[in-house]
């Protein structure tokens, strides 16, 4: 007789609320039009997107695909290795990545400040080649900071962009 095993990937759609899991061990997909999303602890990859919250994601021990309109990102990851490819984006939220200090990874990050107040910054506990450039849009100039670097022997990607708000990258 035949043991067969379905590991099923958790799928939440909401037209507005918030979110909350306590453990995806194979993934999820999990969107919302307007309300915060966590994740205690995900496995596999977790695909986070809202249109107006923030996304948490405590204990990543796989990769994430997160984006928020209106909201600020966190995210946790544990272990070394491969598997843990990140994009991140924003359009006007702080978004704070916490790695393993011996974290493999391939990094491109973008900052876009659309105005002339305070400009916002990259902070990275990795180390990171930043430039500063401005151009044009909309009859509008904007700030654009972009962040490069490889660690260990890059076996992760990680994209992050925002604009408007901070990004931090720091060891655990």
């Amino acid at each position: 007789m035949k043991t067969i095993v379905f590991l099923a990937t958790i799928s939440i759609f909401r037209m507005g609320g918030e979110i909350e899991v306590a453990d995806a061990p194979n993934g999820a997909v999990l969107r919302t039009m307007g309300g915060n999303i966590r994740v205690s602890r995900g496995a596999g990859k977790i695909v986070a997107k809202t249109m107006g919250g923030n996304i948490d994601i405590h204990r990543l021990e796989g990769s994430a695909d997160a984006g928020t309109m209106g909201g600020e990102i966190s995210v946790t990851v544990v272990g070394s290795g491969g598997g843990h490819d990140l994009d991140l984006h924003s359009m006007g939220g702080d978004i704070e990545l916490f790695l393993p200090p011996d974290f493999s990874g391939d990094f491109a990050v973008e900052l876009i400040d659309e105005n002339d107040n305070e400009p916002h910054h990259i902070t990275s506990d990795f180390p990171l080649q930043v430039r500063e450039s401005t151009d044009w849009r909309f009859f509008q100039r904007r700030r654009v900071t972009t962040a490069t670097g490889r660690s260990g022997a890059a076996m992760n990607t990680v994209k992050i962009r925002t604009h408007g708000s901070n990004i931090k990258i720091r060891k655990r």
